[in-house]
């Protein structure tokens, strides 16, 4: 801004290669056209992906477990297993914790008064039963997510409240969620992730109590978060 070259920083990555991109890398030479597109329908064509799929298909761990008669997809479901597990259960649990954080703070009077708002569906925290009511808050945020095809334009109405949102910022501070500012989307970081976080949404909603189930689905009704009016047109992946 001080220079008068304000667009200058304006990163366009999409943490994927395009076909030509690909074939430019190589990709050719380790993955043959059907498995590329299985990989780019599954996970997107990341390189962190491709680099650990290809590990995978030739590791001795995958040869012992896996009959003569596996196939390709049969590495595509176990590396998917292993993001599940390993990577976006574990995030999304450090998500909780700082939702459950954010929920102390507001308490406390640390939040200011602008994130508390009027209709927000986080402006209500309860003083007992924090953990509870964060699991809904993430909950509550992926399936607003769903809804709107994984593609919010935070920008689009001038809506930068949406970084109001703890879950938001809990999700981009665990690095599950990427925020571009050309186009100005906010999208999970790989299409794989996107897959885990349903799973884990899904995993989620399956094991609520009762109580909880009650409670979640009164918060859809009443409090719910819906991000339909920012949904992304064009294309973002």
């Amino acid at each position: 801004m001080d220079f008068g070259f304000p667009d200058i920083f304006i990163s366009r990555e999409t943490f994927g290669w395009t076909p030509a991109e690909a074939k430019m890398h190589m990709v050719g030479d380790y993955f043959s056209q059907s498995e590329w597109n299985v990989i780019v329908d599954v996970f997107g064509p990341n390189p962190r992906h491709l680099f650990e799929v290809y590990a995978l298909k030739l590791s001795n761990y995958y040869q012992k477990v896996m009959s003569y008669e596996s196939t390709f997809e049969d590495i595509v479901d176990l590396y998917l297993a292993h993001l599940q597990v390993n990577v976006v259960n574990p995030a999304m649990d450090k998500a909780l914790l700082l939702v459950e954080k954010f929920a102390v703070d507001a308490q406390s009077r640390k939040i200011p008064k602008d994130r508390l708002r009027f209709g927000a569906p986080w402006r209500h925290p309860p003083k007992t039963d924090v953990r509870s009511w964060a699991k809904i808050q993430l909950m509550d945020f992926v399936q607003s997510l769903v809804s709107a095809e994984f593609g919010v334009n935070y920008f689009a109405d001038c809506s930068l409240e949406f970084f109001d949102d703890p879950s938001a910022v809990a999700l981009i501070e665990v690095g599950l969620l990427y925020t571009q500012r050309d186009p100005s989307f906010i999208r999970p970081v790989t299409r794989g992730i996107e897959r885990c976080l349903v799973r884990w949404f899904i995993q989620e909603r399956m094991h609520l109590s009762f109580k909880s189930s009650i409670q979640y689905r009164w918060h859809r009704i009443i409090r719910g978060r819906s991000y339909r009016h920012l949904l992304l047109q064009e294309g973002y992946k």
